[in-house]
């Protein structure tokens, strides 16, 4: 297989891995009147590598609950999800389980995502949805993931 080849089918499983999640920022962002902009494997200078990045605009007129909600759609989007499936089809087995992975994972909060929730007026500043990642708003952010994870398998396995 090609270098070329292999970058394709990278790019390609990264983006099903990752677009859900990107997605669900990009809705509310577009509903607010934002312009909602997704890159797969983007180029980024940090201690980790993206799989993926939303990223809008922002001008001094976005209301910083509307920077929050973007942040944490994710979250909400997949936890509805799992709450619908549950109550829709009630999955059980290894339907439940592959449920789970997914939104989970989708629904999962990144560093990023939890440092602009927590500082919507450094992503205003920015004039994009970026904002410091300390410590602290990491070990936020793996608390959230874990937390998610068991509110999801509460909702789908329980």
């Amino acid at each position: 297989m090609a270098a070329a080849d292999r970058s394709r089918a990278l790019r390609a499983a990264a983006a099903v891995a990752v677009l859900p999640h990107e997605l669900a920022h990009a809705l509310p962002a577009a509903a607010a009147g934002l312009r909602p902009e997704i890159t797969v494997l983007p180029a980024y200078e940090g201690d980790a590598t993206p799989l993926g990045r939303f990223d809008a605009d922002l001008d001094s007129e976005t209301p910083a609950w509307v920077v929050r909600l973007v942040a944490v759609a994710p979250l909400l989007v997949y936890l509805s999800a799992a709450v619908g499936l549950r109550l829709a089809v009630a999955p059980s087995g290894a339907a439940a389980v592959a449920a789970l992975a997914a939104c989970a994972y989708w629904g999962s909060l990144s560093a990023g995502d939890v440092g602009v929730a927590a500082a919507p007026s450094e992503a205003l500043s920015a004039g994009r949805f970026a904002a410091g990642v300390s410590r602290r708003v990491r070990l936020t952010a793996d608390l959230v993931t874990v937390g998610n994870t068991l509110l999801m398998a509460a909702v789908l396995l329980v």
